[in-house]
Formats: C-alpha cells, structure tokens, sequence
C-alpha cells in the first residue's frame, strides 16, 4: 500500500509541475482555459510568479516529501492543496457557486487527504 500512496504522490507532484510549468512556458493557454486575464506586464508577471510559485512549490515539496525521511514535506504540500480548496469555498460562499471549480475543489480536498495519509505512512505514525 505504501509503494501505491508513492506512485499516487508522485504522479500528483508531476502534474503540479506540468502545471506549474504551463503557467511560465505557455501562459496565454493556460490563461485562456482558467479564463484569467493579466491586465498589463505587472498582472501577467504576478500572475507568472504566484500561480508557477503555487504549482512548482508543491511539485518540490512532493518530491522532497518521497525522499527517505522526509514526508514532513508531503504536509507542506498537503496545507497548499487545503489552502487552496478552503479559498474555492470561501468563492463559492461570498462570489457563487461555479460548477465549473467543482472537480479542481475535489481535486485539492483529495489531494491533501492523499498527502497527508502519505505522510503518517512514511513516518510510521499509521501502520497497516
């Protein structure tokens, strides 16, 4: 089960790097399909350095998290993905509901409970 919560992990770590790199190499696709606009060079470079920041950052966390030892980053990790499903909801409660979030919303609740489980795991706080 631990070799399956890894691969899980890594396989999540690698598309937060795909991402993280779409929003620095590609980002007037990535812009366009998240329907975000940058208003002027400093929208776009904000934009650039906070959402590649986000996704790179968790992508090298997971990577330092797998390492022997080291899942401690895996909470890390786990704390961006909540962080960033806890602001979903706080849009949904102040904004709207907007279907169209509804699966990156599972997506960040999943992924944080996977880290996290992943690393009480890997440090032995939760044997099979």
């Amino acid at each position: 089960m631990t070799m399956g919560l890894k691969i899980a992990c890594g396989l999540y770590g690698l598309l937060m790097a795909m991402l993280g790199s779409r929003w620095v190499f590609a980002f007037d696709g990535i812009a366009e399909e998240w329907m975000v606009q940058a208003l002027g060079a400093q929208g776009m470079n904000n934009l650039v350095a906070d959402m590649s920041a986000l996704f790179l950052g968790t992508a090298i966390m997971i990577a330092l998290g797998l390492r022997r030892g080291q899942s401690i980053w895996l909470l890390a990790a786990a704390l961006l993905m909540a962080i960033a499903a806890a602001g979903r909801l706080y849009g949904f409660a102040t904004v709207g509901y907007v279907p169209e979030v509804l699966v990156s919303l599972v997506l960040e609740i999943a992924s944080a409970v996977l880290l996290f489980v992943t690393h009480k795991r890997l440090s032995g706080e939760l044997d099979s």
